[in-house]
């Protein structure tokens, strides 16, 4: 089955990146089809429902809504409000026979990450530090959409950033391990901790990660948390809603299949034997996924850009039902280590 029906966009996945993607270009006036392969959409910031229970897809709470952060600037910039409700404090995590709360207030969890792994000084120099690189992280990025420059207007945009903010560079060059390290912090438990809290965040280890991305990994609970009522899929919800008000469209259960170009036209191949057509496609899928649908140099890109990735990171979820009671100010999030 085909259609003869033509977009100005296809956007294909409909993650929270595709969609944001779709939406602003809708704002702007283009006509965009999302086309999703799942029966939902929202990819890993979804939800499912099973036996009258609604169980998260991967993520449970959300960050982003504060100052210079990035839904914080999709609302304001969609005039839209997402669904959301805060939760403090975001987290606590059970480590050999510890309880640590995860206190979103700054001095607050500093008391708390001292009670439990000592070495006073030490920790405070590394959280205050991690404290201000996350800030200036969070900020410079809000300030620069398209980094690293492509053209000279990005390059005249660098220009309205805060040299005084450059200190933080070299911390793209050093782990957080070894930042913790140079602080002084030598208990064992506290590097078991900070693991633990980048495998949730930023999907790998304190020894493989920069500090100027772990920094706002592992202060994510000292900025305000949310959950969303009714899961994940309201936020999606949110979005799909508005795609659908401003010339958009997402239909799921539609895989795609190929991706052909002829001339200045793509066509966009689906399980479903349907072709779609537009003039741009935007794929928010992985790198990976890219070689086995386009084809000639494109194709080869993809496949020698896949390459250079030889190792691969997973996630294992299970969702839980319980008819216990629970009182009310009980920590919703929690991370338990073995």
């Amino acid at each position: 089955m085909k259609t003869d029906k033509k977009f100005d966009v296809i956007v294909i996945g409909a993650g929270m990146g595709g969609l944001t993607s779709a939406c602003l270009l809708a704002k702007k006036g283009y006509s965009v089809l999302v086309l999703e392969a799942s029966h939902m959409p929202g990819g890993c910031s979804s939800s499912f429902y099973r036996k009258g229970y609604i169980f998260e897809s991967g993520a449970t709470t959300l960050i982003g809504f504060d100052e210079h952060q990035p839904l914080n600037k999709l609302e304001q910039m969609l005039d839209i409000k997402l669904p959301k409700e805060p939760i403090n404090p975001p987290m606590t995590v059970h480590q050999n026979g510890k309880t640590i709360t995860r206190w979103q207030d700054k001095e607050e969890w500093l008391s708390e990450a001292i009670k439990n792994f000592g070495e006073e000084q030490e920790q405070k120099r590394f959280w205050n530090l991690a404290y201000d690189v996350s800030d200036i992280v969070w900020k410079v990025s809000g300030m620069n959409n398209f980094f690293p420059p492509l053209d000279s207007t990005d390059w005249i945009k660098l220009l309205k950033n805060n040299p005084k903010d450059l200190w933080v560079l070299p911390y793209a060059l050093k782990s957080v391990k070894k930042t913790a390290v140079e602080t002084g912090i030598s208990n064992p438990e506290f590097y078991r901790f900070l693991n633990e809290q980048l495998i949730i965040s930023s999907q790998s280890m304190a020894d493989e990660t920069s500090f100027l991305f772990g920094a706002p990994a592992i202060t994510y609970t000292n900025y305000t948390n949310f959950y969303v009522p009714g899961g994940l899929i309201e936020m999606a919800k949110t979005l799909q809603n508005y795609l659908s008000k401003h010339r958009g469209e997402l239909i799921t259960r539609q895989k795609v299949t190929g991706i052909e170009k002829n001339g200045s036209e793509f066509k966009v191949f689906t399980n479903k034997k349907k072709v779609f057509k537009s003039d741009i496609v935007l794929s928010n899928l992985p790198v990976w996924n890219m070689a086995e649908l386009t084809q000639g140099s494109v194709s080869e890109y993809f496949r020698k850009e896949s390459e250079k990735y030889d190792e691969a990171w997973g996630a294992f979820t299970m969702g839980i039902v319980t008819d216990d009671q629970f009182p009310e100010e009980i920590f919703i999030a929690s991370s338990d280590s073995y």
